[in-house]
């Protein structure tokens, strides 16, 4: 009887056990065995965490300008802040992945039919870059999703960047540009300093005979120079071609580039008039067959005015068969969307100086930029200086101003051109255009920023 008591005794206390774990597990979960491996994805996300690193860009910049016939205190005052954030991560040896977002919130000042402004704040949210990078055996190694891509050896102009959907603003010290949707795959050839690359490209692709395709070879020569050929091929766009060296002369660098360019399906135009008495529109034409050239040539050149400091000269021409002599044409095209800026014109010179840390002031920068449209015969200057404060954040500061009657680089246009898109019964779309398009030049502008990396 004792036995079979002490029998009934342990069966009931192991039930008793049995329950506790079994509600134990029902409210707080089964606890993990020791030895049990964990699951492949809690692994990965420990692998990706384990090398992330996390940084980006604040600025903070405000700006203000001054019309013609127009105090500077009256001038709208825009300011905006920019954060970039940037996640980098590489799981494993082949594999890497980045991530870029960018907020950008404005004000600005609107101004109503009846004239009474208002201010009006819009925040813009995009993703920068977004892209995975890996390699097949260590040749050939492949890019995929939104990221940066420059081609081409000019400072300001580049006619051979045919991967690039916007215009870079050659006064900025850092690139606003966002990424860009590709494919890319890179082979380098490291003993003879070769690189070759293939770029397949998504962005405005709405069919899959939209998505274009970039070839470009790089190649080392004379030990300090590089030659670089490209072509692009993309649906219902011209099929390019291009040509781009640079070298070291001595002391001096050199760099040229050449594109050209056929089966443009952009409008042009010729023979308009614009005269105080008299206004005719420029007429529109196509030239498809046409081999459109743009050719850029550089030089740099820098002299050591102590043992540690040196300041850098350069200057750089462009000429270019897509832009106008005529500055009713150039104009026109502007404002109907046919032309980009910087290059509508026929003929640009651009020059600049850059002094970093001179002598024991190894916390400022001075940058001074001209660049003239010798077609309209208008151009920008502006000075610009750059401060480290507090050993982490840079402060900016530039000043402005543009010179000529009026043209692409002092816009405006005159006020009976206005006034006959307004009687005249025009196309309801280039009416708005010309609505919009001011009729005094903005020849001052002046900005502040500060900004810090981390």
């Amino acid at each position: 009887m004792k036995k079979l008591v002490l029998l009934l005794a342990a069966v009931g206390a192991s039930g008793l056990a049995r329950a506790q774990d079994s509600r134990d597990e029902d409210i707080f979960g089964e606890e993990a065995k020791p030895t049990q491996p964990k699951p492949a994805l809690e692994q990965q996300a420990k692998a990706l965490m384990d090398t992330m690193q996390i940084g980006g860009r604040l600025e903070i910049l405000s700006t203000s300008s001054q019309v013609e016939n127009q105090r500077f205190q009256e001038g709208p005052f825009v300011p905006t802040k920019t954060a970039d954030i940037y996640f980098d991560t590489r799981p494993s040896e082949e594999l890497r992945v980045f991530l870029r977002t960018r907020l950008t919130e404005q004000e600005s000042l609107v101004v109503n039919a009846s004239g009474a402004t208002s201010r009006e704040t819009t925040l813009r949210q995009d993703i920068d870059e977004l892209w995975f990078k890996w390699d097949l055996a260590r040749t050939v190694f492949i890019t995929y999703g939104k990221q940066h891509l420059k081609w081409g050896s000019g400072q300001i102009w580049n006619p051979t960047d045919f991967t690039a959907r916007e215009v870079r603003d050659p006064f900025a010290l850092f690139d606003r540009r966002l990424g860009q949707n590709l494919l890319k795959f890179h082979m380098p050839n490291e003993k003879l300093g070769f690189n070759y690359y293939a770029v397949v490209q998504f962005d405005d692709a709405e069919r899959n005979d939209d998505i274009g395709l970039a070839l470009r070879g790089e190649f080392a020569f004379l030990g300090s120079g590089e030659l670089a050929l490209t072509v692009q091929s993309k649906r219902n766009t011209p099929q390019r071609f291009g040509v781009d060296v640079s070298s070291a002369l001595g002391p001096i660098d050199v760099n040229m580039e050449a594109a050209f360019s056929k089966r443009h399906q952009r409008t042009f135009f010729q023979d308009g008039v614009l005269e105080d008495q008299q206004i005719v529109l420029p007429s529109p034409y196509q030239d498809e067959d046409k081999t459109f050239k743009q050719l850029v040539g550089g030089i740099r050149y820098a002299i050591n005015y102590n043992g540690e400091d040196a300041v850098y000269f350069g200057t750089e021409y462009f000429y270019n068969e897509l832009g106008y002599e005529d500055r009713f044409a150039e104009l026109y095209s502007l404002f109907v969307g046919q032309s980009q800026n910087l290059y509508a014109g026929r003929r640009y010179v651009s020059g600049y100086v850059r002094l970093p840390n001179p002598g024991t002031w190894n916390e400022t920068s001075f940058y001074l930029t001209g660049l003239g449209n010798l077609s309209d015969k208008t151009s920008i200057g502006r000075l610009t200086g750059t401060w480290l404060v507090a050993n982490y954040a840079t402060l900016e500061a530039y000043v402005q101003r543009c010179f000529g009657e009026y043209g692409e680089l002092c816009l405006k246009i005159p006020e009976n051109l206005k006034a006959f898109g307004q009687t005249q019964g025009l196309d309801p779309d280039l009416q708005a255009a010309l609505a919009v398009m001011p009729t005094e030049r903005t020849f001052l502008t002046a900005g502040v920023g500060l900004s810090i990396n981390f």
